[in-house]
């Protein structure tokens, strides 16, 4: 008798209770240096801007490992730094968010 037949449609529990390919992907902390999340939104900022000059970026460390990233830019760069309904932005903070789960920060991006 086949394993199929004995345990219906399902095949059999392996040892343990977990898959295999569950095993070993925690971290315990981030290993290596830490993203400077500054310059990533400098480089994307100045990348979109047609005055990549009057492109300024500031950082805070805010309690509870959280960090707020700043962005000036000039009047004529808002909207292309925005992006139409918001996407340019949005994957901007997508990006630093993903980029944040290393260092288990929360990272935030406003105008």
């Amino acid at each position: 008798m086949s394993d199929l037949q004995r345990h219906g449609s399902r095949p059999p529990r392996r040892e343990g209770g977990r898959a295999p390919f569950n095993r070993g992907y925690r971290r315990e902390g981030p290993s290596g240096p830490g993203i400077d999340y500054r310059a990533l939104v400098e480089y994307v900022a100045k990348s979109l801007a047609e005055k990549p000059e009057e492109v300024h970026v500031e950082s805070f460390e805010r309690g509870g490992g959280t960090v707020a990233i700043k962005v000036k830019l000039a009047d004529t760069d808002v909207g292309r730094f925005i992006g139409k309904a918001g996407k340019n932005i949005d994957a901007l903070r997508t990006l630093v968010r993903v980029a944040s789960l290393r260092d288990r920060k929360r990272v935030f991006v406003d105008l």
